[in-house]
């Protein structure tokens, strides 16, 4: 198996899978902030949905890790 480097500004070096990672953490709080927005909700239960989000994929990242 192959890993993918890339070096960001602080010539600290990241895979593949670190910058997938901060791209769904980014994702989360964009789709949070987009629900929020549209459900009038109040900045605690911002932050209650992002929790939400993030625990429903990292179960779903953990069932298909587990899977054969």
């Amino acid at each position: 198996m192959q890993a993918i480097f890339l070096v960001d500004e602080g010539r600290n070096v990241k895979t593949a899978t670190d910058r997938a990672a901060e791209a769904i953490e980014t994702a989360e709080t964009i789709f949070a902030d987009e629900m929020g927005a549209n459900l009038d909700l109040s900045p605690a239960a911002r932050v209650a949905l992002i929790a939400t989000i993030a625990t429903a994929i990292e179960a779903a990242v953990a069932e298909g890790q587990e899977r054969p």
